[in-house]
């Protein structure tokens, strides 16, 4: 299953964020700054990070700079998420896949995961036909 670390300060939006991508059947992780979002990645690394550009500690910059030194972090794809004026100018600073500007819709933040990391696996198909005997076709 795909893995995706979303890094918000705000509790809210990263809760409301996680529940989506969880119902869209990506696994997800949460750091509310990129000093937390560089520990789980230590242990986890992501498919892809959905990042918030202003967060107290270590805000979205200072987490890409610290993630980029490492050459095992370096590829992972991140979505930008900004309510700031120049978002696509950050995003493209910092050399994020893509990005969307604060307030987004949650379709939108899916469909770009998707689009970054491939979708998630299907769901399982639950069966209850049962099978006495095997088909064989004629031919």
């Amino acid at each position: 299953m795909k893995r995706v670390l979303v890094v918000d300060d705000d509790d809210s939006l990263r809760q409301l964020v996680a529940e989506a991508l969880r119902e869209a059947r990506y696994r997800v992780e949460l750091a509310a700054n990129g000093a937390e979002a560089l520990r789980l990645m230590r242990r986890r690394l992501p498919h892809a990070i959905v990042l918030d550009l202003m967060m107290p500690q270590l805000d979205g910059s200072g987490f890409v700079e610290l993630m980029r030194l490492n050459p095992r972090f370096a590829a992972v794809p991140v979505l930008l998420v900004s309510a700031a004026d120049d978002a696509g100018e950050a995003a493209t600073r910092l050399g994020a896949r893509a990005y969307l500007k604060k307030p987004f819709e949650i379709d939108d933040l899916v469909q770009t995961i998707a689009k970054l990391v491939g979708a998630p696996l299907p769901a399982r198909v639950e069966t209850s036909a049962q099978f006495d005997e095997p088909f064989v076709a004629d031919g």
